[in-house]
């Protein structure tokens, strides 16, 4: 039940990321819901849960944004190597990995796509890209992360209720 609402926010945040968040900016960049939903999703529900929830994030997203197909696949990969970093259990705390971690997923994430067009031809400054996208991007990614992990949190406690009855 709980993997059918995954992939259902999944589709949601897709369409909200391509056609609703390129009119907002936090620190001048477009903040990624995908990247936030999938590590909320992974910090609150675990790890199997993400495992087949970021295939079907980079497909969708690769359907419905302008990027190459692949491209977005390859870009949230790393997500779930990351998933092994929550299973650790450095801290008590889900919160505090899941920030680190769509930061981390952030720069991965805008790295991958800084670097694909690096390949492909574009001329990019790359200072310029690391301290005006990458950095920024992180920061608000992480920010956003707080009301998504709470809502995960608090919309996984109704549904372990359900379940217990």
């Amino acid at each position: 039940m709980s993997l059918a609402i995954g992939l259902i926010a999944i589709v949601v945040a897709v369409i909200a990321q391509v056609s609703i968040l390129p009119f907002f900016s936090i620190f001048g960049v477009q903040p990624n819901l995908v990247i936030v939903l999938l590590v909320a999703w992974m910090a609150v529900r675990g790890q199997r849960e993400v495992l087949l929830l970021v295939p079907a994030a980079g497909l969708v997203q690769g359907l419905l944004d302008s990027q190459p197909l692949g491209l977005a696949m390859l870009a949230l990969a790393p997500i779930i190597l990351m998933t092994e970093v929550r299973e650790q259990r450095w801290v008590e705390s889900d919160l505090v990995p899941a920030l680190v971690l769509a930061a981390l997923a952030t720069l991965v994430y805008e790295a991958t796509i800084l670097l694909t067009l690096a390949v492909t031809g574009e001329h990019l400054d790359w200072l310029a890209s690391v301290l005006d996208v990458l950095v920024p991007a992180a920061i608000a990614n992480a920010l956003l992360l707080l009301p998504v992990y709470g809502l995960i949190r608090l919309a996984s406690q109704d549904l372990r209720q359900r379940e217990a009855l």
